[in-house]
Order: structure tokens, then C-alpha cells, then sequence
């Protein structure tokens, strides 16, 4: 195996000055130049009251009474801020550089229901202002989540696309006990050139859908979708470097495109996933046929959605035909927590969103809690030479009876060739006292096959493979893209 590197996201130090605990009573302020300062954290607070004193270039919030906070940080990183977590309003959230016009850095409204949550990337040193406001004049109260974390994908030379947030989840069934989701997509191109997008494109970029548990220390994907293609582009602000304002048949440098979940989850938009190459980026990406109330959409079992005490995450996986011949395919997976609704199994997004980093590092950073990192789950990746990208993890615990339990997880990011077998040693001595497998089944006439890969302990080694190798059959299972 390849040597090990953390590509987890760690919370960054604030910067050495005295600021408010976490939770504490603000004194706040309306005024942007007064602003409260504060360190990462949660606080409470309220617009009610309130006067207007700045804009914002998203939910028609430019004349909406405000509040205003500041954060200084000590290192180079992401700066993301939320009311996911509670609002009694609808909230409007923007990041701004400095006071006055002209400062704004990202702006978000209705990210999480009527909620809202921004991320962008920020300079040491620098005072950034976080201004909470709501829609079309609303006010109330509020809950404030703050975060420094590492820097988000660096802009690529060329088209680089990657999934920014969500911005609401639809859901559907459940037929025959398996519930279906569609996640909206707000999506960036952080590249230096304009982005494919739709039309003669082929329908790139093209988004796969997932879905993932953590539960008793272990981390399973337990759905998936067909991959969503592109329509025309619209071309708005909001990923942290400036728009160039192209749209259409283009998604320009720096500029933002939102499709809602539902129109996320039509039939028409769906595509089958074995139609694209993610290494390349070539893709025929036909529209089938309809069918029920699940059919191509993120398909869960009920019995997957009823763990108690289970941790869900959900993630999104783009392929560009562009984007990844430029060679910056590598962010295009992120994730973001979801919580379930007992009895309606409706999924609520949570947090912010972990943009350019895949589903299977949501091991480690929430580990052991909401972001309580267990930092006994080991995170790595795997280049295929001249090809794609898988990234691993596993984690070891002590049962306490004299056995220990071996997790290992691994995610086939854009390699077409694809996973065909997993092996790992065992010294001498050491008995295997039993083994296990998990993977997700293909639906709605995805030609993959769904036969469980088998697995074998022997030769010094336990190793689980596909039944059937690619010369036996293209379409055996194996761990393809997404």
C-alpha cells in the first residue's frame, strides 16, 4: 500500500487576541464597523430590532435589517459560517472582506430549508465580516456556527468544477421498503477558464449521487444514485473569487450555478452511470425511460435509515468532460451531514458542506461524534498510474476478548479502469475468526452486476475480489467510479 498522508479536515487556532467564549452573551451590533469579534464557535443571536447597515447581493436582502460579527484568522484556511443548526426565519448569510460596497466574498440564502450557510477561503491576518440578515426584510433569532478549517481546492489552471453546497434535499417513496432522495446542487467553476456546460456537451458535467452511515465505529455507503446531467448555466456569485458572468452553454471562472433538488430528481435529467468515463471525462449520457417513485434516484432502505445513534452523510461526485482532461478531477467529490427524520425518513441537511473532500473522510473527522475526530481511523490514497484515484481508510479495535475487528473502506474516485480485488496481510500466528463485505446495489438498469465479491484467506493474506474478471465479464462488480 502506498504510504499513509491525513487528508482530514482539522480545526485551525484562532487568532492570539481576547475574544468572546463560544456561547457567550454578545454585545451586538448592527454596525459593520463596529462589529462583534469573535473565535470559531456557536453563538446566539437575534436580528429583531435592528437597523440596516450594509447589502448583499443574494436573497433580496440588500436593505434587511443586520448584524455583524469579525474573525481574525491566525492561519491561511476556510472560513464557513451557518444557522442550519437553528433560525426562527428565514436568513440570508454573506462574508465580506471589509465595510462599504463592493466587499462581499460569498452570499448564500436558503442553503438548509430557509436557513443558510457560507464557505470561502481566507488570508491570515485578515479581518473577515460575517453578516447575518434575512429575506426580503425578515427578522428573528438565530443560531451562529463558525468554523476554520483547511483551505478549500486552490483554483486550477483550466475549467475546474466542484460542488460548493447542497441547498435542499427532496424525497420520494418508499417503494418496497427503499426510500429515494435527490440532493440540489449548487456548483462552482474555481477554474481560469469557462466550464462545459449541458447542450452539446454531452449533458457535463454529470453529478452521482451517495449516501453513507457511520455507526458502531464503522463507515458504509448504503445508497446511490444514477448521475444527473447538466441543462444551461446560470451564472451567479458566490465561490469566493469573481464571477466573469458567462452562463449558458458555459459556466464562467468564479461563477455559480443552482439547480433545486427537484428538478435534481426528474427522470429525464438522470443518466446512467456506466455512460461515463470519470478519468477522461467522455460521456454519452442518454436520457431512459421513466419509472416509480424511486427509480434512478438515491435509492436507501428503510432498514439502513433506522440505525439508532447513526451518523448519515451524504455526497456528490462530479465528472466534467473538460474538467478532468485539464487534470483537476481530484476535488470533485464533497460531502455534507445529514440527520433523518424519524418516521418520515425525510433527510435535513447539517452543518456545512466538506467541499472538495469525499464521503470517506467523514470517518475520521466525525468519528467518534459530530465533529469529534477519531483519530484511530487512518485516511489515505492510492494513484493508479496515468489513470485515477482511490482513496482508503481502516480502523482497528479491540473487542477485549483477545480479538480485534479490522474495518477497511475504499472509494474509486474517477478511475474507469476500477477496482477489482482488495487484499491485506495477515502475519503468521494470527487467525481470522471471520470476514465480511458490504457495497451498494446498482438499480433502475444500471448493467453493473450485484453479485458480492467473494473472499479468500489464504497465502498469508485475506483478499476479497469481484466474482468474475473484466475479461469475463465488463459488467461483473466492481468498484467503479463514484
Amino acid at each position: 500500500m502506498p504510504s499513509l498522508r491525513s487528508g482530514r479536515s482539522r480545526l485551525l487556532p484562532a487568532v492570539a487576541v481576547a475574544l468572546l467564549a463560544p456561547g457567550a452573551a454578545l454585545a451586538q451590533s448592527n454596525s459593520c464597523g463596529s462589529a462583534t469579534l469573535i473565535a470559531p464557535g456557536t453563538y446566539s443571536g437575534t436580528t429583531v430590532g435592528s437597523t440596516n447597515d450594509g447589502s448583499a447581493s443574494c436573497g433580496s436582502s440588500a436593505s434587511s435589517p443586520d448584524v455583524w460579527y469579525r474573525i481574525v484568522p491566525a492561519q491561511n484556511g476556510s472560513l464557513s459560517a451557518t444557522t442550519c443548526q437553528a433560525a426562527s426565519y428565514d436568513t440570508v448569510l454573506s462574508i465580506h472582506n471589509a465595510c462599504g460596497g463592493g466587499t462581499e466574498l460569498v452570499c448564500n440564502d436558503d442553503s438548509c430549508g430557509l436557513r443558510s450557510s457560507v464557505q470561502t477561503n481566507v488570508t491570515a491576518g485578515t479581518t473577515y465580516y460575517i453578516r447575518v440578515a434575512g429575506f426580503a426584510g425578515a427578522t428573528g433569532t438565530f443560531t451562529l456556527e463558525v468554523a476554520l478549517g483547511e483551505p478549500g481546492p486552490p483554483p486550477g489552471d483550466g475549467p475546474d468544477v466542484i460542488y460548493s453546497d447542497i441547498g435542499g434535499i427532496s424525497h420520494y417513496g418508499p417503494v418496497g421498503g427503499v426510500h429515494a432522495y435527490a440532493l440540489g446542487t449548487h456548483t462552482c467553476n474555481i477554474g481560469d477558464v469557462n466550464l462545459h456546460w449541458g447542450g452539446s456537451w454531452s449533458g457535463s458535467p454529470i453529478v452521482g449521487f451517495n449516501a453513507y452511515r457511520l455507526s458502531n465505529g464503522r463507515l458504509e455507503q448504503i445508497g446511490q444514485s444514477f448521475g444527473k446531467k447538466a441543462c444551461c448555466a446560470a451564472a451567479g456569485s458566490g465561490c469566493a473569487i469573481a464571477c466573469n458572468g458567462v452562463g449558458g452553454s458555459l459556466l464562467g471562472t468564479g461563477c455559480r450555478d443552482i439547480y433545486g433538488s427537484s428538478y435534481n430528481g426528474s427522470h429525464g435529467v438522470l443518466a446512467p452511470r456506466s455512460g461515463v468515463n470519470a478519468f477522461t471525462g467522455a460521456m454519452t449520457t442518454p436520457s431512459s425511460t421513466t419509472g416509480d417513485a424511486i427509480f434512478k434516484r438515491l435509492q436507501v432502505t428503510q432498514a439502513d435509515l433506522s440505525t439508532p445513534g447513526a451518523l448519515y452523510f451524504v455526497e456528490g461526485v462530479y465528472v466534467g468532460n473538460d474538467d478532468a482532461p485539464a487534470g483537476n478531477a481530484l476535488n470533485n467529490a464533497s460531502y455534507k451531514r445529514v440527520t433523518v427524520t424519524a418516521g418520515t425518513f425525510a433527510m435535513n441537511e447539517q452543518g456545512v458542506m466538506a467541499v472538495g473532500q469525499p464521503a470517506i473522510m467523514a470517518w475520521r473527522t466525525h468519528g467518534l461524534g459530530v465533529n469529534v475526530e477519531d483519530t484511530s481511523v487512518t485516511l489515505g490514497t492510492a494513484d493508479v498510474p496515468d489513470e485515477g484515484r482511490f482513496h482508503y481508510a481502516h480502523k482497528v479495535t479491540d473487542l477485549g476478548n483477545g480479538t480485534f475487528r479490522y474495518d477497511y473502506a475504499v472509494f474509486n474516485l474517477n478511475s474507469d479502469r476500477s477496482g477489482g480485488s482488495f487484499s491485506v496481510p495477515v502475519p503468521g500466528g494470527v487467525t481470522v475468526v471471520s470476514t465480511g463485505f458490504r457495497d451498494v446495489n446498482y438499480h433502475s438498469g444500471e448493467p453493473y452486476a450485484n453479485t458480492d465479491w467473494t473472499v479468500s484467506t489464504s497465502g498469508g493474506a485475506v483478499t476479497w475480489s469481484s466474482p468474475q474478471t473484466f475479461a469475463q465479464n465488463p459488467n461483473s462488480n466492481a468498484l467503479r467510479w463514484g
